[in-house]
């Protein structure tokens, strides 16, 4: 089985390829792929909601089983927003419409988000998490964040419990990029999805509605999270 994982980087995205759980590549795109694989795994939300549906419950199902790492689940606006011009106007008018704010971060990938919508209706494209993918394939939520050298090595531990050689397909991809293009979480990431997705001892599981969004991750087949 052919698997794909998606994480968002300055400039395009990482993308990571996988058959059967064993990580392939890890590449920068400037683009989302037009891909035919049979699991296609991305980190940004896939649909927003509107804004009386307002906030979704799948983040706070994910914060849940996340516990220490559930701060890396933020709140995703409403969809009206998409017609704001500046992240002022959005911010106040999320505020008077939902109570609440919007973050920077929120509003600085909404183009992104817009494109991801287009593009998962057209290659089948389902929402993940890396956080919530690294806890179910660990059996429980990262002790340390993923932006310290205790994080990074605690997540590529949990990667070669399922392909001990994605270490060096990993490095390789390090080699190819600046920093500044693709953060060591990035490949990290984007690795932890395609090896999910499709990985024979790996059996998938959702959380969410389909209503109103849900985000993929992979629990070991003998367990859950």
């Amino acid at each position: 089985m052919h698997s794909i994982g998606l994480d968002s980087c300055p400039g395009g995205w990482m993308s990571a390829s996988a058959e059967n759980g064993q990580l392939r590549s890890v590449t920068r795109v400037t683009e989302l792929p037009d891909s035919k694989a049979e699991w296609i795994w991305i980190d940004i939300p896939i649909g927003l909601p509107a804004r009386h549906r307002y906030p979704r419950v799948v983040e706070k199902e994910a914060r849940g089983l996340l516990g220490p790492r559930k701060s890396s689940v933020f709140s995703v606006p409403c969809v009206e927003v998409l017609a704001c011009d500046s992240y002022e106007e959005a911010n106040r008018l999320h505020r008077e419409w939902t109570g609440h704010g919007i973050a920077r971060q929120s509003w600085n990938i909404l183009p992104k988000i817009s494109e991801a919508a287009q593009w998962a209706e057209k290659t089948g494209a389902v929402e993940s998490h890396p956080e919530l993918v690294f806890a179910g394939m660990n059996g429980a939520p990262m002790v340390h964040s993923k932006k310290t050298m205790e994080g990074k090595a605690e997540r590529l531990a949990v990667l070669k419990m399922y392909d001990p050689e994605a270490g060096a397909v990993l490095a390789a991809a390090r080699s190819q990029y600046l920093k500044k293009e693709a953060a060591d979480d990035d490949l990290l990431d984007a690795a932890a999805l395609a090896i999910a997705a499709s990985h024979p001892r790996l059996h998938p599981e959702r959380i969410g509605n389909p209503a109103e969004g849900v985000m993929w991750y992979s629990v070991p087949t003998d367990g859950a999270l």
